[in-house]
């Protein structure tokens, strides 16, 4: 049976978001990209050592990906009430995200197997060269003004304000600054690039194999 009009236009998606949803959660749990943001003047303000700090972080790492860890308990760090619901927000959408990791990863495989046994590695070259194209101008454009596609990204996923935390009532702010923010943003895309990469010269190898 040959691929479809409406499949050539899902695969090249199908493996954009496969790519995007494992470089989230690479990047989530790439815990060196936290410890770089940490500097002296940090660990003067929560007077905290270094070692204290990355201990509450794994800490709240593993209770927004570990879906049997229900409560929020860092050793250091208290929350509101506000502040304890914004991380349950954020538990929910990394809990999707893995979901979605599993899924698109399945899918993926399926589709690859099915481009296969008809011959149309040329749908997945075309569409990664256009995704290799696009990528970058879109996360150029997000560049030009990160501080509000920040700001809109927490009106998009969150129903609330709570996100806005009150360092005195949420002192977990304080060691989350928003160089972090930006490290992890650029640390996304440049993995979803090296995988739209590899998978194009896979795929295009695989397409000169076959001719």
């Amino acid at each position: 049976m040959a691929i479809k009009t409406w499949e050539k236009l899902l695969y090249p998606l199908v493996i954009c978001i496969t790519g995007l949803s494992w470089a989230i959660f690479i990047t989530i749990n790439s815990f060196f990209l936290f410890r770089m943001t940490i500097n002296a003047q940090m660990t003067k303000l929560v007077g905290m050592t270094t070692a204290k700090i990355m201990k509450n972080y794994y800490q709240l790492i593993m209770y927004l990906e570990f879906p049997w860890v229900k409560d929020l308990k860092l050793s250091d760090f208290p929350f509101s009430i506000h502040g304890y619901e914004h991380m349950h927000e954020v538990k929910n959408l990394f809990l999707l995200n893995f979901g979605i990791l599993v899924a698109f990863t399945i899918l993926c495989v399926i589709m690859y197997s099915r481009v296969r046994k008809n011959n149309g590695w040329w749908i997945l070259v075309m569409g990664l060269r256009n995704m290799l194209i696009i990528i970058p101008m879109i996360v150029f454009f997000l560049t030009l003004n990160f501080d509000y596609w920040f700001v809109m990204f927490h009106k998009l996923f969150f129903r609330n304000n709570y996100w806005i935390f009150d360092p005195v009532k949420d002192p977990i702010i304080n060691v989350l600054p928003d160089s972090f923010f930006t490290i992890c943003f650029i640390s996304i895309f440049v993995l979803l690039e090296i995988y739209l990469i590899i998978s194009f010269i896979i795929v295009k190898r695989k397409m000169n194999q076959e001719k």
